[in-house]
């Protein structure tokens, strides 16, 4: 009645498929937010590139309204507060673009997919040791996690992202009202 030694114990279906479907959510998850994490830096380096020549733009005009500005007439103060306001609002979001798309090295611990994890230090023959003896239940713990650092990482890019698409809109407006107020006067 008892089992023989040495027979192999069955997994029942149901953990099985189990298994292999969080295995492919794991991945599905996986590749959303690498998908969403290279669409915001795409996103942010073209905020980036158009507020860099915002930048300039706005130091240009400000110039010309200094320039211009015949004895500090007020209209020529609100002018170059205007266009000064729209450089440091272009700046900052400039700013914010560039910690958006920076490299996040978030270190979750000694785990087996981090690249700067210690096991990956190790030389190729130590390396394939550890990996080949690692157990499925410390694979999944270390996907999880992974998944976990990949969604915070997401959430910080888009918060900056966010942060810096703001300022270009503020900025962007300072500089039409600075440009208007420069034209009609």
């Amino acid at each position: 009645m008892g089992a023989e030694v040495g027979a192999e114990i069955e997994t029942p279906v149901e953990t099985i498929d189990r298994d292999a479907t969080r295995d492919r959510f794991a991945d599905f998850e996986r590749e959303v937010l690498q998908d969403n994490i290279a669409l915001c830096d795409t996103k942010a380096g073209l905020l980036l590139a158009f507020s860099g020549a915002m930048v300039i733009f706005c130091i240009d005009a400000f110039a010309r309204a200094h320039a211009a500005a015949n004895g500090g007439a007020p209209i020529g103060i609100v002018i170059q507060a205007a266009i000064g306001l729209a450089a440091a609002g272009f700046l900052a979001s400039a700013q914010f673009s560039l910690t958006t798309v920076l490299p996040r090295m978030i270190r979750g611990g000694s785990d087996h997919i981090f690249w700067e994890s210690p096991v990956f230090k190790l030389p190729l023959e130590r390396y394939l040791a550890e990996m080949e003896g690692v157990s499925p239940a410390i694979e999944r713990r270390d996907m999880l996690r992974h998944l976990h650092l990949q969604a915070q990482i997401c959430r910080s890019k888009f918060r900056h992202f966010l942060i810096a698409m703001r300022l270009a809109q503020i900025a962007f407006a300072a500089l039409v009202l600075g440009e208007v107020l420069r034209v009609a006067g």
